[in-house]
């Protein structure tokens, strides 16, 4: 890697790739430090409770959903159980109770998950979307890898983040329009 480049990936410039970041064509570009410490600190920000019972009660989902059948079952945040033709995916999956790289700090969960991770049935892909805390949360990954052993799909880069942390996983990296094909199609 060159210096200043990406630790994650190295590729060609694309469209959508600089040779260092990543970047969405025709997307807002990222305002900085500074605007950052406006919205920290500059007040006017909503205070969020310590504590938030949720009004469902926690899904304990069937095995499979088989034939045409579809079932989504919302976990939190981004993480979702999507069940169809006999497959078991979550996109995004966290159990971790802070969304940050340390455990004593960052944002904490507000309510429980809406399964208990003892209680998914066997997990066949997972889909990672991007590397942000919230969405690529390397605790649950290494426990639903050794639990459930499930086939990875994320963007270019984050296979590098995962690779560290669940050395074993079976990872298939995608970038924009790509197309993986699991379980027999």
């Amino acid at each position: 890697m060159t210096k200043g480049g990406n630790p994650y990936y190295t590729g060609p410039v694309s469209d959508h790739f600089d040779g260092v970041r990543f970047f969405n064509p025709g997307g807002t570009a990222p305002r900085g430090l500074g605007a950052f410490l406006r919205w920290q600190l500059g007040g006017g920000r909503a205070k969020w409770p310590a504590h938030r019972a949720s009004p469902f009660l926690q899904a304990r989902p069937d095995l499979n959903v088989e034939g045409d059948g579809l079932r989504v079952t919302m976990v939190g945040h981004a993480t979702l159980l999507i069940q169809v033709g006999g497959l078991n995916i979550l996109t995004d999956p966290v159990w971790s109770h802070r969304a940050s790289p340390f455990i004593f700090a960052g944002p904490h969960r507000r309510n429980a998950p809406g399964i208990l991770m003892d209680d998914l049935p066997p997990i066949d892909i997972v889909l990672v979307t991007h590397n942000h805390y919230d969405h690529l949360d390397l605790d649950t990954l290494m426990a639903l890898n050794e639990e459930h052993a499930p086939h990875v799909v994320t963007p270019l880069g984050n296979d590098t983040i995962i690779r560290r942390s669940v050395p074993n996983a079976a990872i298939s990296v995608v970038d924009w329009g790509d197309r993986v094909e699991l379980d027999d199609g």
